[in-house]
């Protein structure tokens, strides 16, 4: 059953994220959503591209022999989040190469001129597993990439139960249909929403779909955050949800047939609407 209110989700918050200025590989922890709920599902593919410098750190025997394996390196952030202090904890399968390409990725981590993080030298060491890949080639994370601390959109206003009442879909008022959408937008420099599509909706053909696009303007968010500056274009997937168990703006779906057993107030009510980020 959908419930009443908005539902927004983006995969990761608030992270120290390796990133390169022309890419970048999200791998969002959460576990993919229930049908129920088409929120955004598990860990992204890492970009592949037979050209990228990275795999020039992939070692040449283990390469030539088809062996894929993994590293675990403990190192520590300076000020400007290069990679410092960096030693080897662990690699798998051993004696094919991974450690050393590890510490040799590490040791080219570039300082981030647009930070200063006075209190970096007091935090502790953490570990970092750099998986190496040969199908598909890859090497990730990439830590000879320049670091960045990101921070993700986030609401700010989102619409009113009433709102959502006022924008339900006629045809699902007329047939007792509850449900709700998800849709898929860009957040601009404004905190609005652009580019909106429809990415699921339960069920169809009742015009949850529209009816959530129609809700788009409505929202506005704060941007996502890159080094603090605020970056236009982050994509974001919304869950709007239609009911008529609003407690402040409830709707009287079309008549039910008498002898309906599930006539009555015996319905249980609906929490308040819920944001959540991911």
């Amino acid at each position: 059953m959908w419930r009443s209110g908005a539902v927004f989700s983006l995969a990761g918050a608030f992270a120290l994220a390796a990133v390169a200025a022309h890419a970048q590989t999200d791998h969002p922890a959460a576990p993919a959503a229930p049908p129920a709920a088409p929120l955004p599902a598990g860990p992204a593919t890492p970009r592949v591209s037979l050209t990228d410098p990275v795999l020039g750190f992939y070692p040449a025997a283990a390469k030539a022999a088809g062996v894929e394996g993994q590293a675990v390196v403990r190192c520590r952030r300076d000020e400007h989040l290069a990679l410092v202090g960096c030693t080897l904890v662990s690699e798998d399968p051993p004696g094919q190469g991974f450690g050393a390409a590890a510490l040799a990725m590490a040791a080219k981590s570039p300082q981030n001129p647009r930070l200063i993080l006075k209190d970096a030298a007091a935090e502790p060491s953490s570990d970092t597993t750099v998986h190496f890949t040969l199908r598909p080639p890859y090497i990730t994370p990439d830590i000879s990439r320049m670091a960045h601390i990101v921070k993700s959109a986030a609401i700010v206003t989102q619409p009113s139960n009433a709102q959502i009442q006022a924008a339900y879909p006629p045809r699902a008022l007329d047939n007792q249909v509850e449900g709700g959408a998800v849709i898929e937008c860009v957040v601009a420099l404004t905190g609005k929403l652009a580019e909106c599509t429809v990415f699921d909706e339960q069920p169809t053909g009742y015009g949850f779909g529209q009816a959530a696009l129609d809700l788009a303007g409505d929202f506005l968010l704060k941007p996502r955050l890159v080094d603090g500056e605020a970056v236009a274009g982050s994509p974001v997937k919304i869950s709007v949800n239609f009911t008529s168990q609003a407690a402040d703006a409830p709707l009287t779906l079309g008549a039910k047939p008498a002898d309906d057993p599930d006539q009555g107030s015996d319905r249980p009510p609906a929490p308040d609407p819920r944001i959540s980020s991911h």
